[in-house]
């Protein structure tokens, strides 16, 4: 899962690039701007937070920014393996650019790194998260089940899968 990966649709206008450690700085940078995002912004998920988790080093955690040039738009984030697939722990692109293609491109890419390695694609969406949902559906992931107050009382998680 190392190097670059780049959308076939968007050619080189936005690539994931692997990034095997993130500086204080680019963690602190990318944690403040998600935190001021929905869903980690209703979550109370504060920038400290959201560094500390992007700078984390986990053997089984891949990070990749989502480039256009040297701007970053974006940030994913993916666990593997994890239950028979890769899960998706973090897809977020930068509200200036969200809209744009630029999540579809990434997802895709994401999807062809793992197509014939994988049988499944998974992730977890907030409920209260209407525009994730229907971002994710459009790309054929489909509900496999709702998780109650999993990351905080009052707010449900939806699991989803998409089968590759």
């Amino acid at each position: 899962m190392r190097g670059l990966l780049t959308s076939s649709e968007l050619g080189d206008q936005v690539e994931l690039q692997l990034a095997e450690a993130l500086d204080a700085g680019t963690a602190g940078a990318i944690g403040a701007r998600l935190a001021r995002m929905d869903p980690w912004l209703s979550l109370g998920y504060g920038r400290g937070q959201l560094a500390a988790y992007l700078r984390d080093d986990h053997p089984e955690r891949f990070r990749y920014l989502i480039k256009s040039g040297e701007d970053t738009l974006g940030l994913a984030v993916v666990r593997h393996p994890w239950l028979r697939g890769a899960y998706v722990e973090l897809l977020a692109v930068f509200p200036e650019c969200q809209g744009s293609g630029v999540g579809s491109a990434a997802l895709r890419s994401l999807e062809s790194r793992f197509r014939g390695e994988i049988p499944n694609l998974w992730l977890l969406v907030s409920s209260f998260n209407q525009a994730a949902q229907r971002f994710y559906r459009r790309h054929g992931f489909a509900e496999v089940g709702t998780i109650e107050d999993f990351v905080v009382p009052g707010k449900d998680e939806i699991l989803m899968r998409k089968r590759l």
